[in-house]
């Protein structure tokens, strides 16, 4: 077994950025803090767009092609799993890598229905003035519709990260943190890690990006 570095700053920040906005985003609207809440979804939208951007750009283990695999494939990975057959990965494994795959879409969907929402009293999001009242209150009923699915996702996403903690050994939660892992044999080609000022530049590009929706 070997320790090795798989997880860059920026995929890490942005994971924990992520977890937060998305608490804020629930907290303020259950509490009605509409301006609050609406600055939390367009945090979302600067870090989505970084993610996307990282994803083609960033360090070899954030990559899409890294970690997305034929579907297929994924659900052989899952099922050898479950019966601890399947071995310790470098970076996101098959299964892992389609949960982040859908739960970016679902999330990107809450996102873009927001900004076409309102709440009918007063408040509206930043494209809900550009399509019509009827189609902005579908949009809003969505809105509430995806929160629900993204809230199953992440269940599912918690008992998968347990399930790897406390069966497999493998301690996901621990590697998000200090970006380093413990895995059975180091990949042939060492890893690549984008530098932080290209971090720092797809940063600036996201948020400028999620201002300019504002």
């Amino acid at each position: 077994m070997k320790t090795l570095k798989i997880w860059d700053s920026a995929t890490r920040i942005f994971h924990w950025a992520l977890v937060i906005n998305i608490v804020a985003a629930w907290y303020t609207i259950e509490n009605r803090l509409i301006e609050l809440h609406e600055i939390a979804g367009h945090c979302l939208i600067g870090l989505l767009v970084f993610r996307l951007i990282w994803a083609i750009l960033g360090s070899r283990t954030s990559r899409f092609t890294h970690f997305v695999v034929q579907p297929f494939a994924a659900l052989r990975y899952l099922n050898k799993s479950i019966r601890l057959q399947a071995h310790h990965q470098v970076g996101h494994n098959p299964a892992g890598g389609w949960m982040v795959i859908v739960m970016m879409c679902v999330l990107g969907f809450q996102v873009f229905s927001g900004l076409l929402s309102n709440d009918d009293l007063g408040f509206s999001g930043a494209l809900s003035d550009h399509v019509s009242k009827a189609l902005s209150d579908t949009f809003t009923q969505l809105h509430r519709y995806s929160f629900n699915a993204l809230v199953t996702l992440i269940w599912l996403h918690l008992v998968a990260v347990f399930f790897y903690v406390l069966i497999k050994k493998d301690n996901l939660i621990k590697a998000m943190f200090t970006g380093k892992k413990t895995v059975e044999q180091a990949p042939v080609k060492p890893l690549y890690f984008a530098p932080t000022s290209l971090a720092l530049l797809c940063g600036l590009i996201a948020g400028a990006f999620s201002y300019w929706l504002f």
